[in-house]
């Protein structure tokens, strides 16, 4: 045997023996099969002992893998210990892969994991019709835009995208996903992400999908940084946004972008996920909690739920986990009075889904605007309810209220204008929630009042005309006699000169022109009457008089 002075000598775990570290492998070789020549002993180690000694019993039924080798010696036919590998069960591996998961929230655990899981937004999935559906199954993603309320699945849906496409495989290019959100994202990991892309495509030909969460965030350079990237294919960009993007992101961006509109999901599709949900937190519970009973809810108790939770999805699952947190103790079904007690007892917030700052902001003022034009008290008291419980600023509403006063009811009754600044000052000396009766008060009031448009669009038609200039309405002179002329100077040129005092009369009534001449050279009478208006329009609404043929008939019935 060869052996190196410089070399490092290893003992040889089986018969002791002092072995240059460049042929222990060999000698091993040949010292398990007995013809190393070396003499062994009983008290000499085993390779089993050494390497693992013996198994401590953990309890678990053991099986021998028929993949591994089993080796026999030349002196006799003895087999060598082997690997030996527990066997788990379904339910341990079960309660393993729980373990690792269990201190995820509730929504986390239960994201799909294939495209056939996703619930809802059938509209832009759907086999048949569905447009995004129709991308997938060509193998392709194009950059877009999902927009949709909080819980929706907006992200699930872009991480399920490029999952199912390179899973079909049915086009040329497969994707890599890199995920990020406008709150933390600057220009530099940008760039450094676009650059990482350029690479990963030139060497596995993947080309990166780019999923940025509220991507409404990104400011206008931020935006523009995208925008050559997207357009040359770099990367697919699918942003997600819970506002607008019509108003949140510049057209260039989105003229490169498909846009995609999330719903909410609907009673049945929620009852869905909450299944899902109870059906998680029961395993749980039996596996990794260690609770003898399961988590029980009537369909009635699910939809109460889905109501509280207007269509968001985790909301309604960070709800169910605390309702299973409140009620381990518990082996009888719930009823909907318990759950509604645990919500009251810890303190949760139930408010509208209502964003003060948002989209909804706008959709709820104007829909309150229109309510009470509509002459609707009651959708107008929904609609203030849900701005002032959403966190809305009182006085904004009060001031839209003032303007109500002079836009919709005007000449018709002059004193809602007065009760509109008194409800504003209401909000201004006591505040909420005690003024809160003081502007549903006002609401109610315009609401009831009758309608008139004739000043607002009296008012609309001056300010066109003068903008405009038309009949010389904003550069024709003031005629002389309507001037002052509080100087001799002024007097002597013909200010103020033949012009009646219109209180020196009879009913103050007087032939005098009020309207410049050059303006009267140009048109008549008709075109000055600004208020010349109806109150309101003349057309007639077929649906309000089907539904009074409808209403008349079964008056007649009774």
């Amino acid at each position: 045997m060869n052996k190196s002075k410089n070399e490092q000598l290893i003992s040889c775990p089986i018969c002791n023996e002092k072995i240059p570290y460049s042929i222990i492998n060999e000698h091993l070789d040949r010292c398990a099969t007995g013809s190393s020549g070396a003499k062994t002993t009983k008290n000499q180690p085993t390779l089993t002992s050494i390497l693992g000694g013996k198994r401590k019993s953990t309890g678990e039924p053991e099986v021998i893998d028929l993949a591994d080798e089993v080796k026999v010696t030349e002196k006799d036919s003895t087999p060598l210990p082997v690997t030996k590998k527990p066997r788990v069960e379904p339910e341990d591996l079960e309660q393993r892969q729980l373990q690792k998961i269990i201190h995820l929230p509730l929504s986390e655990k239960l994201r799909p994991k294939e495209l056939g899981e996703y619930v809802g937004q059938q509209h832009i999935l759907s086999s048949k019709s569905g447009v995004l559906y129709k991308y997938v199954k060509q193998g392709t993603i194009p950059s877009m835009i999902l927009w949709g309320p909080p819980g929706v699945g907006k992200t699930s849906l872009a991480r399920l995208l490029t999952k199912t496409v390179n899973h079909e495989q049915k086009g040329n290019i497969t994707y890599n996903l890199v995920q990020t959100s406008a709150t933390k994202a600057t220009a530099q990991e940008l760039r450094k992400i676009f650059e990482n892309s350029k690479k990963e495509f030139a060497l596995t030909k993947r080309l990166t999908v780019v999923f940025v969460d509220e991507i409404h965030r990104f400011n206008k350079g931020q935006q523009d940084l995208l925008l050559p990237h997207v357009e040359a294919g770099d990367i697919v960009l699918i942003g997600a946004t819970t506002e607008n993007p019509s108003f949140q992101l510049n057209n260039a961006l989105m003229s490169r972008c498909q846009v995609f509109v999330l719903t909410k999901l609907d009673t049945n599709e929620m009852c869905r996920v909450l299944a899902r949900g109870i059906a998680m937190l029961n395993k749980c519970r039996n596996l990794v909690w260690k609770v003898g009973h399961p988590l029980k809810l009537r369909r009635e108790v699910q939809e109460f739920i889905v109501d509280i939770s207007m269509g968001d999805a985790r909301r309604a699952l960070n709800l169910l986990e605390m309702i299973e947190v409140s009620t381990r103790n518990r082996s009888e079904e719930l009823e909907e009075k318990d759950v509604r007690e645990i919500i009251n007892n810890n303190a949760t917030e139930l408010r509208t889904y209502y964003d003060r700052q948002g989209e909804n902001h706008y959709d709820t003022i104007s829909a309150f605007h229109k309510a009470i034009r509509g002459s609707d008290e009651n959708a107008a008291l929904l609609y203030l309810a849900r701005m002032l419980q959403g966190g809305e600023d009182p006085l904004y509403v009060a001031r839209r209220m003032i303007r109500i006063a002079s836009e919709d009811i005007g000449v018709l009754d002059h004193m809602l204008l007065p009760l509109a600044v008194a409800a504003h000052d209401a909000v201004m000396k006591v505040g909420l929630p005690e003024a809160d009766l003081a502007l549903a008060q006002c609401a109610v009031a315009l609401a009831r009042a009758p309608k008139s448009v004739q000043l607002y669009r009296a008012w609309n038609q001056v300010k066109a005309m003068l903008a405009e200039n038309r009949y010389s309405l904003a550069s024709s002179e003031v005629p002389m006699h309507l001037r002052n002329a509080p100087t001799k100077l002024m007097a002597e040129l013909g200010y103020h000169k033949n012009y009646k005092y219109n209180p020196d009369y009879v009913d103050g009534q007087v032939a005098q022109e009020y309207f410049p001449e050059e303006v009267l050279a140009k048109c008549g009478p008709e075109e000055l009457a600004f208020m010349g208006g109806e109150h309101l329009g003349t057309q007639r609404d077929p649906d309000l008089e089907a539904q009074q043929d409808r209403d008349a008939r079964k008056k007649s019935q009774l």
